[in-house]
Order: structure tokens, then sequence, then C-alpha cells
């Protein structure tokens, strides 16, 4: 086994930990953790690939020869959705998401008539490519060269780092500027940074290939090399993978606590949807705008600053909302009907009666006494 191989391997092996850690253990909205996920897979799947192919394992593994294509181009489209997540605060899948995503879609079909051969033809066919590796960039398995498709996709994959690199550190340069040290982006500028040098490497190579170089063998080093550095990268920063730090953080003005976008209330109002969906601990007596606050990983003057944009409420109000809807839900399909009245104000997280019937009167008109007497009755 070659170093090359050895060192995809252990790409590998530590990209499908660092996937699963991403997928389970990333403190971050949505889709900011899918994106972020999708990229590591791209980059696992493509040192899987390399491995096959640097090993010789290709020839036990016939049908996995060019699936590495398609992802090759999600690889730069899910870096382009990871900068969008920490520099614009993207939530979701817009339009033109979609368009981007019929590139590999493309490739895909275009490939189903290579990904349809028999075992045996791919076989004769791989053996016929090894013995020149530079035919790998110059075949034909599908209806356009692929030589053109390793250009396209190593060029917008350098257009997509270079304005990643170029907005981070421009952002970055704005925050330090603004005195409020509000967002860590040193991690996306050496990110961006290291994928950038990876592509113009990429783009060079295929540019000015000649016949003395072997320019497969090349590529497969520099790929090594890169997958070296983001593992380095993320030795340092494991916070990258947590997604710990690298949100808003503590800001020295009022200015800096508003909600100034809607991308950032968006980002905030689904970071509290997701708390309220799978957190039970506003449910105890004992929870505090603190301790919510340390969740969300902001500031607690932040804090009500965004659930009074975003509700119209302090923090109270909403605790009690929340707690009155978890009541309503358990009393409409019978879960605590063996409790008293008081207990149910005690299991969402009420000390006193009082302010269990206050609460409950404001969000449904009744008492909860009235409340369950209509269910009874309905």
């Amino acid at each position: 086994m070659g170093i090359t191989s050895l060192i995809s391997l252990i790409g590998v092996g530590i990209g499908i930990l660092a996937v699963l850690i991403s997928l389970f253990k990333h403190k971050g909205i949505s889709f900011g953790k899918a994106a972020f996920s999708l990229m590591l897979s791209c980059v696992t799947y493509y040192c899987w690939m390399d491995f096959l192919v640097e090993s010789g394992n290709i020839f036990k593994y016939p049908h996995f020869f060019k699936t590495g294509s398609p992802v090759f181009y999600l690889l730069f489209i899910s870096i382009y959705w990871v900068g969008q997540v920490h520099l614009n605060k993207k939530t979701k899948l817009q339009a033109r998401d979609y368009l981007l995503l019929l590139i590999p879609l493309l490739n895909l079909i275009e490939l189903i008539p290579f990904y349809t051969r028999s075992t045996e033809e791919k076989l004769i066919y791989l053996r016929e490519l090894m013995l020149d590796r530079d035919q790998i960039i110059y075949a034909y398995e599908g209806w356009i060269p692929t030589f053109f498709h390793y250009l396209a996709q190593v060029t917008s994959g350098l257009i997509v780092t270079v304005h990643l690199l170029v907005a981070s550190i421009f952002k970055k340069v704005q925050v330090d500027l603004g005195g409020t040290r509000k967002y860590n982006l040193n991690w996306l500028i050496y990110l961006s940074a290291i994928l950038a040098i990876f592509y113009l490497a990429a783009v060079l190579m295929l540019l000015f290939d000649s016949e003395t170089t072997q320019i497969h063998i090349h590529a497969s080093w520099l790929f090594a090399a890169t997958i070296l550095a983001l593992l380095v990268l993320l030795f340092f920063e494991p916070r990258i993978l947590y997604g710990s730090n690298t949100g808003f953080r503590s800001a020295s003005t009022q200015r800096s606590l508003l909600l100034t976008d809607e991308a950032e209330k968006e980002y905030y109002k689904q970071r509290l949807d997701q708390f309220f969906l799978n957190e039970q601990s506003y449910l105890d007596a004992t929870f505090r705008q603190q301790d919510l606050a340390n969740h969300l990983q902001v500031p607690k003057t932040k804090l009500s600053t965004i659930i009074g944009e975003l509700y119209d409420q302090n923090f109270n109000q909403l605790i009690n909302d929340k707690r009155i809807q978890v009541a309503i839900e358990k009393m409409q399909n019978n879960a605590w009907e063996n409790l008293t009245i008081e207990g149910i104000g005690q299991e969402v997280g009420f000390k006193s009666r009082t302010t269990f019937y206050k609460a409950f009167q404001e969000k449904t008109g009744l008492t909860p006494s009235q409340f369950r007497k209509r269910l009874a009755n309905s």
C-alpha cells in the first residue's frame, strides 16, 4: 500500500468519524448542520475512491468507478452552502440551490450507461486504463469527455472557495473594525484557503499538462496533501465539528444586540423552535433565562432582544406560553387524566396553582378545570 492510498484510507476513517460528530453533536441550525455534514461526506467519499484506485482495490469493486464524479460536483456546492450559512445566515434551500443540484444529477444521468455495464466489461476497461493512469483524466465514459468534467469541477470549486475566502476575510475585517468580536471567522478562512489552494493547483495541472507529466498521480498526491491539511485543521479547531463558538457572541453596544435582518431572525426562530421541540428542560420549575441563553450560546441581554422581536413577549411570558401548550396537549390526549389540576401545573413547571390558572386562562380563555370539563363533554 502506497503512501497516498494510506493517507486516503486514514482520511476515510477520520472522515466517517467527523460526519458522525457533525450529524449528532454539531450545535447549529438544521440546514447548517446538513450542509457541513454533506461537505464532509463528499470529501470522505472521494477519499474512498482515491484509496480504491491508488491501492488497486478498484479491481475488487469495479462498480465504484466513476461514482465519485457526481460527488466531486456536489463538493463545491456543499462548500458554497457552508459559506452561505456562516456569512449570510442561510437557513434553507432556495430556487438557485435546486438549480445547482441539477449539475451532479445530470452528471449522474450521463454516466448511467457506464454504471449499467457488467462487471467483466468494467474490469476489462479498468485494466486498459491502469496501463496509463493519465487515461483516467482523458477517458470518455459518458457523453462528455472526462477531462471537461474535471475542468468544470475544479474551476467551479476554485471560484467558490476564492469567493468564500475573500468574503470571510472582508467580513472579519468589518467585525474587527466595528470593535465587536461577535463571530469567529478564522476557521472559515483557514478552510476556504486550504480548499482554494487545492482547486487552484488542480486547475493549473489540468491546463498545463504535458506528455511527460503523470497528472493523475500528481493529482492523487495533491488530494492526499489536502486531506492532511484538513485533518490538521480539524485537530486544532475541533469546535468546527461541534459548531461551538462559531455563531454570534456578545457585543459591546446595544445596537449590536438588535436583529438586523430577516435572515438573522429566521436563524434564531429556528433555533428556538428546535429547542422547544426537542428539549424538556423548560418544563422544570428551576429553568431560568440564563439556561436558555447558554443553550443558544448568546448573552442573556441578547436573548431578551431575540424573544422580544420574535414573539413580542418577555422570557417569562414565552416560557409560560410553551408550558401551557404542553399542558393542553397532555390534557387533550388524556396522558395526565389521573393528575389533579395542581399536578398538571407542577408537571409543566408552575410552582403555584394561581400562576398556572392565570397563564392557562390567558392562553385559552378558560380555567384548566373548565377546559378539562369541556374535553370530557365533547
